[in-house]
């Protein structure tokens, strides 16, 4: 154990640690009616402090207070149909697809001629513009005349109009514009943290992962690379702990790899994925379809060449004999051995953060299952339960947690104070 008086993050591993977490884990999968009630009040009350969240829920009790709107939507939508089946719809499509492009050209010949000096290309450009603004004036022309002559689309203009000016005196307009701009900052912070989660944690696989991989006396040969791609599609791996040949030019060897997760909930999403591309990487064709690995790189489909990835000045080549060390699990058929996780600590949930995120929103946006009792939470239950997949973050932490040395490869990092007296728990300098 490494101790210091500075603050800490505890990095917890093995049999006993994993079976914690799987203990307090509230799964979806397993719960009945209560125990859907009881977890979504604990949801709720912290969803309802989020900005998003809140921003929705006023927007949608802003649609249910004027059921003028949903009505003006329902003729929207008539009036579309409508349009969409008559006789000038086709060619009025068309034309608005040749008056987007006839905009952009004039919008770049204009700034071109802004920029330009040259008088023999002054006067090709101006030419050029003037042919693209008669053109734009006969679209305009046509596109006129064919409204006229269609009930169907002046109809849908006017519905459409009703309903902008509808929407901007409720204030729906400037809402949702808000949310937009809250979503979009929730994705930016989502992202950036996700990233330095990432260089936090790689000291960890410094410090506790290349230890149990290491060879005495190879470790001037050993790295760490980050963001491995390979030239393949599906292949963004985030650690692999490889060595280097000791004859420039030759394939490297694998030693492990290591998917960083910043949520627990989302490890069963990195295994599955993992699992697909080390049987890609080792050829194993019946297990991943060629189709989505086909780049140019990559022609067929599958990883029958060598690859080479960049890092820190140096070269990296990757060969399927680089992934010789990775063998299915005798009576499992899944790739466990070498493949660690890095995680932080929380609930377990039985569903991956983005069927949370669904969730979510599903609960801001459709005030039914509050509003008509046993029967919509029951169908909100059924709905929640159908978003899991086939393996989730709890069975990946039992699959590891039923082989002790296997255990070992899921590191946790515990957000909060735990027993230093279990061997299971390490304190890292921060």
């Amino acid at each position: 154990m490494v101790t210091s008086s500075s603050s800490s993050l505890h990095v917890v591993r093995g049999t006993r640690a994993l079976r914690r977490w799987l203990e307090r884990a509230v799964d979806l999968r397993g719960l009945d009616l209560e125990g859907f009630r009881r977890w979504l009040g604990q949801q709720l009350s912290r969803w309802e402090v989020d900005p998003a969240f809140a921003q929705r829920a006023r927007i949608r009790d802003l649609r249910q207070a004027h059921p003028e709107l949903q009505a003006l939507e329902r003729t929207l939508r008539q009036a579309l149909a409508a349009d969409e089946a008559s006789p000038q719809a086709e060619r009025l499509s068309q034309l608005e697809e040749e008056l987007s492009r006839a905009d952009k050209a004039i919008a770049g010949l204009s700034a071109a001629l802004a920029r330009m000096t040259d008088a023999e290309k002054l006067s090709g450009s101006r030419h050029k513009l003037a042919a693209f603004q008669s053109r734009r004036q006969a679209l305009l022309r046509e596109q006129a005349s064919l409204i006229h002559a269609s009930p169907e689309r002046r109809e849908l203009l006017r519905v459409r109009e009703e309903l902008e000016q509808l929407r901007s005196r409720l204030g729906l307009e400037r809402a949702e514009a808000e949310l937009a701009e809250l979503s979009r900052d929730q994705g930016l912070r989502s992202g950036h943290a996700g990233q330095s989660f990432e260089q936090q944690v790689l000291p960890l696989t410094w410090r506790f992962i290349v230890p149990e991989l290491l060879r005495r006396g190879d470790a001037a040969r050993l790295r760490v690379l980050r963001g491995v791609g390979l030239g393949a599609a599906r292949t963004e791996l985030d650690q692999l702990i490889i060595r280097q040949p000791r004859r420039p030019g030759q394939p490297v060897e694998v030693l492990g790899m290591v998917e960083v997760k910043r949520n627990l909930n989302d490890l069963a999403h990195g295994f599955r994925h993992r699992q697909e591309n080390l049987a890609w990487f080792k050829g194993e064709a019946g297990h991943y379809d060629p189709g989505l690995y086909r780049t140019r790189h990559f022609r067929s489909g599958h990883f029958d060449r060598e690859a080479v990835h960049e890092q820190d000045g140096e070269r990296f080549v990757f060969s399927r004999d680089s992934f010789r060390h990775f063998r299915r699990e005798p009576g499992i058929g899944l790739f466990l051995r070498r493949l660690y996780f890095i995680t932080r600590g929380g609930t377990l949930s039985g569903v991956s953060t983005a069927a949370l995120a669904r969730i979510r929103h599903r609960v801001a946006t459709d005030a039914r299952w509050r509003q008509r009792g046993d029967a919509s939470l029951g169908e909100l239950l059924r709905w929640c339960q159908s978003l899991a997949e086939p393996l989730e973050a709890p069975d990946v932490l039992r699959l590891y947690g039923s082989i002790p040395a296997r255990a070992r490869q899921v590191l946790v990092l515990e957000p909060r104070s735990v027993s230093l007296n279990s061997p299971e728990v390490v304190q890292v300098l921060t």
